[in-house]
């Protein structure tokens, strides 16, 4: 009975197990992608490109929100809400002209209403105020007052620098900026993924060309295990050919491990789950493709985002310093108002029989002194402002020499492109004459691995230097903003 109970739960055991690991598989998805199908997989899923569209977004809410400050706005305000006293408090009396001391309870409810318009040319604001006070006092002088009062005032700032059009300006360069940069990481990330997907396939055909010198380490031990039975070969030529086998073994399974960390590393970049399969599939052809250095040079020139970038920073530097300079100025604010009010005991009369008021002010500020703080703020100004300039002035010789080290580059690359492809053809044709002559007995078993090994580091190299090739063309698209592939310039498409 216990074994056969045992018996069940192991039965059991297994096919939750089995369940479990059904489930797994499917849940794994298995992705084949292009280079194509990889640049879009990255574009809307990777991490860079979410954290490059959400600051895309806040400069764009930015700028909103400092439009929108043009526009009219209104808020209620409840002044007191309400006041409640109760207690002593301190008056004069007129006829004796003594303090007099009277104990009185205070009720005081005052709401305000503003409706307020900015004024974008003149930097003021044009409001309509209405305002109820209600109050209510007992004591020693009982009283129930309303008090209505509705006017139209205008703040106009005096001497000073325009701030609504400096900040609309200032949220116009920081999207701009934005936008620009966003184009210059969106370049980044499709090289980034560019060289990662090269790598990952460079990994898949390293472990495919180590798995065939195994069959061909395989081969070339049956083979002397055949003549070495047949007394053909000495029993030491069969053991360096073990060796070699074993070697090559070795080889192909650090080439794995090297694929399965290439692939996650992948998974990651473009956004993956990290418990997906990916390989990744290209024809990898060689296609010449002609580039001069005048050429690439004037792309450069005329698109690159950081030399527009520069000319945002620069006047974004020149704003700060007007308004770090606006705090030693003389300042003033005039204000003027127009309205009606009344106050009486009863509500319905209190809207009776208006009463006009107006009034004028205007208030001053003059700095007198601060210690020469304010000139050292300018003057931090200035410099960042100079700085700005000089890293404009620089920026030119930075690109030509990039444009001038990717040229050079691409160039080196096709040669060695074109030097890696003879010789992986002579290579090939030289290991099968000298398979052809092991299997005869008229070469020793170290010179046929001797052939392999160039056989398979020609494959290697000629892998190596068209996936140079290959990257290279992508870092002079991403520096130029040109496909010289397509002769069209570069579009990245930014978020609405």
């Amino acid at each position: 009975m216990l074994v056969r109970n045992a018996k069940r739960y192991v039965l059991a055991g297994i096919s939750l197990l089995a369940i479990l690991g059904a489930s797994n598989v499917l849940a794994q998805q298995i992705h084949t992608l292009t280079l194509d199908q990889s640049l879009e997989i990255a574009l809307g899923r990777s991490y860079d490109a979410r954290r490059l569209e959400q600051s895309l977004i806040n400069s764009r809410m930015s700028l909103r929100a400092v439009r929108l400050g043009f526009k009219s706005n209104a808020q209620f305000d409840l002044v007191r809400a309400p006041y409640v006293f109760r207690g002593e408090q301190s008056t004069i009396d007129p006829l004796r002209g003594i303090t007099v001391f009277t104990r009185t309870e205070t009720f005081n409810l005052t709401g305000r209403l503003s409706v307020n318009q900015p004024i974008s040319f003149t930097d003021g604001t044009l409001s309509l105020v209405g305002t109820m006070d209600r109050l209510d006092q007992t004591g020693t002088i009982d009283r129930l007052e309303y008090s209505p009062d509705l006017r139209i005032q205008y703040s106009q700032p005096l001497f000073t620098l325009n701030r609504l059009k400096t900040g609309l300006r200032r949220a116009e360069l920081n999207l701009e900026s934005t936008v620009q940069a966003y184009t210059r990481s969106a370049l980044e990330l499709e090289f980034s993924v560019t060289s990662n997907f090269y790598q990952l396939y460079r990994s898949q055909r390293q472990v495919e060309i180590d798995r065939e010198q195994v069959e061909q380490s395989e081969n070339a031990f049956r083979i002397a295990t055949l003549k070495q039975q047949a007394g053909l070969l000495p029993e030491v030529e069969v053991l360096r050919l073990e060796v070699d086998l074993a070697n090559a073994q070795n080889t192909a399974e650090s080439s794995q491990a090297s694929l399965e960390q290439a692939e996650d590393q992948f998974k990651n970049l473009i956004g993956l789950s990290i418990n997906d399969s990916v390989r990744v599939i290209t024809a990898l052809e060689y296609a010449p493709v002609e580039v001069t250095l005048e050429k690439a040079m004037r792309e450069a020139l005329d698109r690159r985002t950081e030399l527009r970038e520069d000319e945002i920073n620069i006047e974004l530097s020149q704003i700060n310093i007007k308004e770090v300079d606006t705090n030693k100025e003389i300042r003033g604010q005039l204000s003027l108002s127009l309205g009606i009010f009344n106050r009486d005991e009863t509500l319905d009369a209190a809207f009776r029989d208006f009463d006009n008021n107006r009034g004028i002010n205007v208030s001053m500020s003059v700095p007198l002194w601060d210690w020469g703080k304010n000139s050292a703020e300018v003057q931090a100004a200035r410099a960042n402002l100079e700085s700005n300039r000089l890293t404009q002035q620089n920026r030119v010789n930075v690109i030509t020499q990039e444009i001038r080290a990717a040229v050079r580059n691409l160039h080196s690359a096709q040669k060695r492109v074109d030097i890696t492809k003879r010789s992986e053809e002579l290579a090939q044709k030289s290991y099968r004459i000298s398979l052809l002559r092991f299997e005869n007995g008229d070469i020793s078993s170290q010179d046929l691995a001797l052939e392999q090994n160039r056989y398979t580091q020609a494959r290697i190299n000629y892998l190596i230097a068209i996936i140079d090739y290959k990257q290279s063309l992508a870092d002079l698209r991403r520096k130029t903003l040109w496909d010289f592939e397509r002769e069209t310039p570069v579009e990245i498409a930014v978020p609405e």
